[in-house]
């Protein structure tokens, strides 16, 4: 799987753009890229105040991205920082949605 991390600097933007499905095949392999990115103290100086996933090229997401997702907000939210997912499948709404993850995560559709 091809990941790609990105600091936007401008919209002091973090960005994870994961190049298909997020599922238990590719799960720990993202939890261990995007990790070393999350684990700042809180009060240390960040240059990113919003952590982006992108998953336009996702057309779905199991209960083991469903965990690491989670896991990302968690960690997001205890630096006081923000969480996107960007989506463009409706399936991966649905999931959000359903979840009622929608209430926590801003999503943006792509």
């Amino acid at each position: 799987m091809t990941t790609n991390l990105d600091l936007n600097h401008n919209e002091k933007t973090l960005t994870l753009r994961v190049a298909g499905d997020l599922t238990s095949t590719n799960a720990e392999a993202l939890r261990n890229e995007v990790k070393p990115m999350l684990e700042i103290p809180k009060d240390a100086a960040r240059t990113w105040d919003t952590f982006k996933v992108d998953l336009t090229a996702a057309k779905m997401i199991d209960s083991m991205g469903l965990n690491l997702v989670v896991g990302w907000y968690k960690r997001v939210q205890g630096l006081d920082a923000k969480m996107q997912v960007a989506y463009s499948s409706p399936n991966i709404l649905r999931t959000f949605v359903f979840t009622r993850l929608d209430k926590h995560i801003e999503l943006v559709k792509v």
